[in-house]
């Protein structure tokens, strides 16, 4: 898989946890593409806060892990996927 991306970005690598937008800011740096167009996939609810707060279009994704929090997830998502295979309804 790793053939598939430029980058990977951790909270270690970039020194902060999802509480802060700075691994969302850190790849868009990288990828140079504007922030309304870069979309940010998420399944831990305050990790989609962070990122809605910080101006991106989120898309949250179903886990069992977090299915508690699965309902707050998708009211505060742009978007809700259960799994990659909904490609088509985000565009």
């Amino acid at each position: 898989l790793l053939g598939y991306f430029s980058e990977i970005f951790t909270c270690r690598i970039v020194g902060a946890g999802k509480e802060s937008p700075l691994i969302y800011e850190k790849a868009l740096e990288h990828l140079g593409s504007p922030k309304e167009e870069t979309y940010v996939f998420e399944d831990a609810f305050h990790a989609v806060k962070t990122a809605k707060e910080a101006g991106f279009t989120v898309v949250g994704v179903f886990d069992s892990s977090t299915a508690d929090v699965a309902a707050e997830i998708k009211a505060s998502a742009d978007y809700f996927i259960e799994d990659y295979r909904q490609d088509y309804l985000l565009f």
